[in-house]
């Protein structure tokens, strides 16, 4: 069920130590991180959609997502908004409890931390 996912992704958001709020918002949870930016991840098993999103002043930064666009990509579905608007391929499952920690090394990494 989706919305046990996202209980466990909170749950385990509060464990990163640049995690300072955690907010469960039914269809997603929202981490709003020590730097001022907000982390967005939704999941809905049923449909088996996921986006992974830093925002910044309502301003999508980087962001993973599986959207059926982008088509000639190895990885189609899955993609990577990289911050210049490029898109590129992206090596994520969908499954946010496989994701978490590699998104969260991506977003350790974006924010030089």
């Amino acid at each position: 069920m989706s919305s046990e996912t996202l209980k466990e992704i909170a749950r385990r958001l509060v464990d990163y130590s640049i995690i300072t709020n955690v907010e469960f918002l039914r269809t997603k949870v929202r981490a709003h991180l020590i730097s001022g930016y907000i982390i967005d991840i939704y999941f809905n098993q049923t449909l088996r959609k996921y986006s992974y999103t830093l925002i910044r002043e309502n301003k999508r930064i980087i962001g993973w997502d599986n959207a059926p666009h982008h088509l000639t990509l190895k990885s189609h579905p899955h993609h990577f908004h990289n911050v210049d608007g490029t898109i590129k391929n992206s090596s994520l499952s969908g499954d946010p409890t496989k994701d978490l920690s590699i998104i969260m090394k991506a977003i350790k990494k974006f924010l030089k931390l």
